[in-house]
């Protein structure tokens, strides 16, 4: 639609505030979502699937932090907002409480027309293949306003830092891994306090290929994931982050990973039961129900899998343990000891909403 593109145009040649929001339909049209960046000196938020739709090293790239305080200043800020492909989950958009710019300033574009104004209203949608799109609107593009820009870089640096700080000891792990890891490397998270803290965000990703993780909130899906991601690209390294609850659900496949022989590291964050469940019961009540479980000795499991083991149990150790792990032509497990590694500064505990009646 010539005019209803010609109307975004408009909205974003006028802008000196942007921000652009990627969802998992931007990963098609990266080349062209980069240039936009490029050309607007907009910030680029994420969600959870849009990580490494621009490289997350791009001094530009906000990332998936769109409901920390400093995100949400940004969107109250922003004087033009365009969303490429987002659903808007609900755990990405703080339960659907989070205010984005009004309709008036958003450009919402989306190949599914179902999904244009479904969450958040938008005066200017543009039912259209992400790349063609983000082309259209390219040539209307102007240059920010410097300091918007480098609020842009002071933000993605603080949101950075608070969440580095606030995983404690957790936080020499997400450095190490990606210290060790290629750039191309895929990162396969379960649904565990690892991958939802800081897997989902401070954990740099470069490209969506190397973005594995479950769309649900189910656990246990990350080791399948993880599996066939190494199979289906032996030459890359692949890390599988899961929890000791999570792996539970299918312990079984470690036999397959024993047979197939991948080059898969399994990092098991081991906590002795379901950790996120534990949290909310010690915030939200008196007493702990199913969550401390029995956890296998995981370096006898390894053994009896045929798997080399090493442990984490110190932050010194996660270098030299994962340097060692990713390294390796194989398969391996490592054991991350949460009880002798210590606790994140804040137990990660979800907002949840306890009836009242």
């Amino acid at each position: 639609d010539a005019a209803a593109l010609a109307a975004a145009g408009a909205l974003l040649a006028a802008a000196r505030r942007p921000l652009i929001w990627a969802g998992g339909g931007a990963n098609a049209a990266r080349a062209e979502l980069a240039a936009l960046v490029e050309a607007t000196g907009a910030g680029l938020l994420t969600s959870n699937s849009g990580r490494g739709a621009v490289p997350e090293d791009h001094p530009q790239v906000v990332g998936n932090f769109a409901t920390t305080p400093a995100g949400r200043a940004l969107l109250a800020d922003a004087d033009a907002l365009v969303t490429i492909g987002t659903h808007f989950r609900s755990n990405e958009t703080a339960d659907y409480g989070l205010r984005l710019p009004g309709a008036e300033r958003h450009i919402q574009i989306d190949v599914d027309a179902a999904a244009l104004g479904r969450v958040y209203p938008a005066a200017h949608t543009l039912h259209a293949d992400a790349a063609d799109a983000l082309a259209g609107l390219l040539p209307h593009a102007t240059a920010a306003d410097p300091e918007w820009t480098a609020r842009v870089a002071r933000v993605r640096a603080d949101v950075r830092a608070a969440l580095h700080e606030n995983i404690g000891p957790q936080a020499a792990i997400c450095d190490a891994l990606r210290a060790v890891l290629p750039r191309d490397a895929v990162v396969a998270r379960d649904v565990t306090i690892p991958s939802s803290s800081w897997g989902n965000r401070l954990l740099e990703m470069y490209a969506p290929e190397s973005n594995v993780f479950p769309r649900g909130g189910g656990i246990g899906q990350g080791l399948g994931m993880g599996i066939g991601a190494a199979l289906a690209d032996p030459a890359r390294p692949t890390v599988v982050i899961a929890g000791d609850g999570g792996l539970a659900v299918h312990l079984g496949e470690l036999l397959t990973v024993a047979q197939e022989r991948p080059r898969l590291t399994v990092l098991v964050f081991n906590d002795g039961g379901y950790g996120v469940l534990r949290n909310m019961q010690d915030r939200y009540s008196e007493r702990r129900s199913g969550v401390d479980l029995v956890t296998p000795d995981f370096e006898l499991l390894a053994r009896a899998c045929g798997l080399p083991y090493l442990r984490i149990a110190d932050a010194g150790h996660a270098r030299p343990v994962l340097e060692g792990a990713v390294g390796s032509d194989g398969p391996t497990l490592v054991e991350v000891d949460l009880a002798a590694l210590g606790p994140m500064k804040n137990p990660f505990t979800p907002p949840v909403k306890i009836p009242t009646a």
